[in-house]
């Protein structure tokens, strides 16, 4: 039987109607389909439902385009299929769910038991822009005296970043706090200014949780140092919120197997040459202690000949250096050095890393500080240079009394 063509473009809003175009057995798919505006398929599954509406599925309903669930609404309501209906109530197009809900309503005034309609989706928001990632925050070596400086910085919406030095001590707590804030040019070349011109200090990207950790651990020692906090303190460390308790150093370097740690300990030494441990010495009252010794040592009748004089200042440099190095500078000295070895590897520096989590391990097992060549070095680097006859060595080889770098 040949189909009856609908007029071209003819609007199809009313469901009725297009139920009807869908039940006629006279119309072709392609011809609603071109009548409403939907594909072809749609048509196809509208027409099988409203056909055979009793196996229909409320969910497959819920599918359609908005001109075919209208359609088939007014079916389930003739049909009775309240669940369909209750399907449709939750469809994006609004005149769909009203046409649905008006369904229930009618059903229900009928008496007929009819299910909770389903709830339209919360109208989504135009996707708001992903959050730019926060800037980077900064941390120089420890120094020394166990100094460090750290740079914090967060975005401010509207207004750009704020950047927050401290200065910590691993004895006094927080020394320094300063808070600026930087429009986000002005922070690259701060940021590219600091690194490029603080490589002589160490100074590298840090783990945000980390640099937080390490503000916080300074603000808490200050505490029980006694020292003053710096104007605004907790109010900024407030609007950081909460931070995590600093990481464990020791436990981030193992010991290496034994061949390749006692290379490492052995090229401590070398960690000398870095420019950001070149100014690392004993303590000054310590220095200048061993220098009267060592003085009167080169002016005493009671050696024979320079040999003599020689292994006597020897034996006076190894044992300042063991007697300075107690228990508490031993654990002071091994947590810097760890420090160094966490900075170093975040630099890159990778072998200098090993050479300095070696020394901090020695330190930290009790090795005799003489058998410690970073350690040995903060003594003996500040010694003048003896004669190369005259200078002592110990039981490894290595010069006791080194020349001032």
């Amino acid at each position: 039987m040949p189909g009856r063509r609908l007029p071209p473009g003819m609007p199809a809003p009313d469901p009725e109607k297009v139920l009807a175009l869908l039940r006629d057995p006279d119309v072709e798919n392609q011809e609603v389909a071109s009548a409403t505006g939907v594909a072809r398929e749609e048509v196809a599954r509208a027409a099988r439902m409203v056909v055979a509406l009793a196996e229909a599925r409320p969910e497959e309903a819920a599918t359609l385009p908005g001109v075919l669930a209208a359609a088939v609404a007014r079916a389930a309501l003739q049909g009775s299929r309240g669940e369909i209906l209750a399907a449709l109530a939750a469809h994006p197009d609004r005149e769909v769910g009203k046409e649905a809900r008006r369904g229930l309503h009618v059903l229900k005034s009928r008496g007929v038991a009819v299910p909770e309609p389903a709830r339209p989706p919360p109208t989504r928001r135009a996707e708001e822009p992903a959050p730019e990632p926060e800037p980077p925050c900064y941390a120089s070596t420890v120094d020394g005296q166990g100094e460090r400086a750290i740079w914090i910085s967060r975005t401010v919406p509207g207004k750009g970043v704020e950047v927050a030095q401290a200065v910590i001590s691993d004895v006094a707590g927080l020394l320094e706090l300063q808070v600026a804030l930087l429009g986000r040019k002005e922070f690259r070349g701060f940021a590219r200014d600091l690194t490029e011109k603080g490589r002589a200090m160490g100074i590298a990207e840090i783990d945000r949780q980390e640099a937080r950790s390490l503000v916080a651990w300074a603000r808490a020692l200050a505490d029980s140092s006694g020292r003053r906090l710096p104007a605004g303190t907790d109010v900024w460390l407030g609007r950081l919120g909460p931070a995590p308790p600093p990481p464990d150093l020791a436990a981030r370097f193992p010991p290496l197997p034994d061949e390749e740690e006692g290379e490492a300990l052995a090229a401590s030494a070398r960690l000398h040459d870095l420019p950001m441990l070149r100014g690392w010495l004993a303590d000054e009252e310590v220095l200048k202690a061993l220098a009267r010794r060592l003085d009167e040592i080169m002016v005493s009748p009671l050696y024979l000949d320079e040999r003599q004089r020689a292994e006597q200042a020897a034996r006076a440099v190894a044992e300042t250096v063991e007697g300075w190095l107690d228990g508490p500078r031993r654990s002071r000295l091994a947590s810097r050095l760890f420090a160094v070895a966490a900075q170093l590897e975040r630099g890159g520096e990778a072998d200098p890393a090993r050479w300095a989590a070696a020394a901090a391990r020695a330190l930290a097992a009790g090795t005799p500080a003489t058998r410690i060549p970073f350690a040995r070095l903060l003594v003996e680097k500040a010694l003048p240079a003896p004669s190369a006859a005259a200078a002592p060595t110990d039981e490894t080889g290595g010069s006791l009394i080194v020349a001032p770098r």
